[in-house]
Parts: structure tokens; sequence; C-alpha cells
């Protein structure tokens, strides 16, 4: 230390400053008189005022989706609250107060974000305001208590925050309920009127001729599907659910179903049958289709369109029409190595719709293929090179 720094003169401590007492952040049993008297000094309007003079530089404050007259209700309240908990130590009143603030936030469409801003406004109103209100003397004072108010306003957060994820979730299953009441209309036993499905369209905010996913589960699928919606509160937001012949469906718009990641599991799922239909007017014939398609055997393999001829043939299967499916008779003529080389040779043609790619994939000679395809037209009358016969083939063995 210098010589001029040892000749400095000391600072003089100021009146009732013990200059030699250490620092403490913890408030001290002698405390109590002088706090309990600089809480009584603050004045629950000035407080109120301060806030809403805060509280109108966020944005989010600015559009009216909460008035001026609630947040002055809210903020007397609040301060009100924290005021009697660093009084009393008394928590029931604040907890009210606080979770009241987070619901009626919620509800407001209020950004959980913007509530903590909020709350952050309150303490900085309520610190401010106690320094004004305490003197010199009262430094270490209300250093020793400032970790009590951030903890006391911290509570308040907790609260409130508590309060606006309780009103998400119910105000998001009262949503839910309220979709599946329309969409209910949508697959009735009658099919709605254009016009009423343009209403629905309008009250679901969804598109009314944009294409949809819809996906349709029964069983261990459907329950599968419903863990899945259930535990993920952004999954539910982005589509829409709904029970009709004892299966659970899923509806989304394609270009949701597509880009957004949340709805990763259910694009990677295999459960259930999924469908796409060109419009909100299509869901109640694609809910019957859908249906019908996860009611296949399967299970662990996702049905789509392309299993059309399984419905096909159980349609067909005990009326008039069902001769259309007899083709097997011929085919016993053969012996099992030829009927096995026909008929697989006939399934990779059906696939391919191609001679030269279907001997190409069984590796045999074109002429190979030709003279199976023949052959199989012999023994069932059915010529799959022409699409009207080839179709009674798909269809018997389906």
């Amino acid at each position: 230390m210098s010589a001029e720094a040892e000749d400095a003169p000391q600072r003089a401590a100021r009146p009732g400053e013990d200059r030699s007492a250490p620092l403490s952040s913890a408030p001290q049993p002698e405390d109590r008189d002088r706090w309990l008297e600089l809480l009584g000094m603050l004045d629950l309007d000035e407080l109120s005022l301060d806030f809403l003079r805060r509280i109108a530089d966020v944005e989010e404050y600015q559009d009216g989706k909460v008035s001026e007259a609630e947040l002055a209700r809210a903020a007397h309240g609040s301060f009100l609250g924290l005021i009697e908990r660093m009084r009393a130590g008394s928590g029931r009143e604040l907890e009210t107060v606080a979770f009241n603030v987070g619901t009626s936030r919620a509800r407001a469409g209020v950004s959980r974000a913007a509530l903590m801003t909020a709350i952050r406004i309150d303490y900085a109103v309520l610190w401010n305001a106690l320094v004004a209100v305490a003197s010199a003397n009262d430094a270490q004072l209300l250093l020793r208590h400032a970790d009590f108010v951030w903890r006391t306003v911290d509570d308040y957060a907790r609260q409130a925050h508590n309060g606006y994820i309780a009103e998400r979730e119910l105000l998001s299953d009262t949503r839910q309920l309220a979709q599946r009441a329309l969409v209910s209309e949508l697959v009735d036993a009658e099919e709605p009127r254009p016009d009423r499905v343009a209403e629905i369209a309008a009250a679901l905010d969804l598109p009314l001729e944009s294409p949809y996913v819809l996906i349709a589960a029964a069983g261990s699928e459907a329950a599968k599907l419903r863990d899945a919606l259930t535990g993920d509160h952004a999954l539910r937001s982005l589509v829409t659910s709904y029970y009709f012949g004892g299966m659970l469906l899923v509806l989304a718009p394609e270009s949701t179903w597509r880009t957004r990641a949340e709805l990763r599991p259910l694009r990677e799922s295999q459960a259930g049958a999924l469908i796409t239909i060109t419009g909100l007017a299509d869901v109640w014939s694609g809910t019957r289709l859908a249906g019908e398609l996860a009611k296949l055997p399967g299970e662990g393999r996702r049905r789509t369109f392309d299993d059309w001829p399984h419905l096909v043939r159980g349609r067909l299967v005990g009326t008039f029409l069902e001769p259309v499916l007899t083709i097997e008779a011929g085919l016993a003529e053969c012996g099992p190595a030829e009927r096995e080389s026909i008929e697989t040779s006939v399934r990779v043609f059906l696939e391919t719709g191609s001679v030269q790619a279907a001997s190409a994939q069984l590796f045999c000679h074109r002429n190979t293929m030709t003279n199976r395809l023949r052959r199989f037209t012999d023994l069932t009358g059915i010529d799959v090179t022409v699409p009207v016969q080839a179709a009674r083939v798909v269809l018997a063995w389906a």
C-alpha cells in the first residue's frame, strides 16, 4: 500500500452502522421490527402503477389480450399476496393468486415467456419500492433480505406456472372434445351436406379441399396409437383424433404430416391402416375405407390403399359373384413343381406388368416366361396379359 493510501482518511461509518459486523445474506432476528416497518411503508397503488408502466413495454401485453383493468386488478392482488407472505410467512393466499394469474393468462393466449417476463417485473417493482422507502442505515438489512424477496417471488412464479400449464392442458382437452364432436358429424351415418362440411372446416380451422392423411387402428394397434398420442402434447396439437366403429382414427393435413418432426413417430409406426383423402368432405368415406383396411390381417404391417383387393375379395365371397374367384380347379391338373413355377411367374408378372421385367426378376428367358403365362391361360382360361382378366387373378389370390 502506498504512503498516500496509508495517509488517506478512511470513510466514516454512517450513524448506527457497525463497520466491524460481517456482511450476511440471511435475515437476523433483530431485523424483524424494521423489516415489518419497511413492508408497511409500501403503497399497493404505487406498486400497481409502476407495474402497469413497465408491462406496457412488453409486446404481448400491447395487443389487448389482457385488459388494463385486469392487469391492474391482478397486480394489486399479487403485490398484496407477496407482501403478506414476506410479512407473516402465510402462503395459501399467494398461491391462490398466483395460480389464478397463470390460468387467466393461459386462457387469454399469453405465452409462457410473456407470463414469466411479467413476474420478473413484479420482482423489480417490489425491490425498487423497498429500496425507495429504506434509509441509508437499512442497506445491510436489505442485503440480508435480497434472497428472501427473490425466493418469495420465485414461489409465486412457480405457482403461476403450474396454473398456466394446468389451464393449457384443460384447454387442449376441451379443444379435443370440441374437435371430436364436429368430426363425428363428418363420419355420422348420413353423409353431411357440403355447406355443413364447409362450416365444420372453418370451426376446426382446417383446410376444406387440401389432401389429408387418415390413419385407422383397432385392437392392440389402436392401443399403441393411443399411447403415442397421449404421451406427446405437441403431437396431439397437430392432429385430430376420433373414434368410429371401435377404432381409433387420426386425421392430419398432408402438408403437416410430411413436414412436422413431431409426427415422425406416427410416420415410422407400422400400426393400422393409412390412406390419403382429397379433402375434408372425403372424411366420411375415408373413415370407412381406412377402418376396413385396419381390420385386415397383418398386425405389425401398415395397410394401405394397395390392399384393396383383400377388401373386394371379402365382399365377393358368399355372393353370386364368388365364381369370379374360382381359378384353382384348372391349376389342379399340374404337378407340384410345374404349379409352383407357373404361379410364381404369374404373380411376378402381375407385380411388374412386364414380361421382360418378370423374366429378369426370375432369372429366366423371356420365352420361358411367355410359355408359362400361356400355360396358365390353357389351364384356367384366363389371359393375365388382358387387364380385366388379370383382375380376376389379383382378387382370387388376394
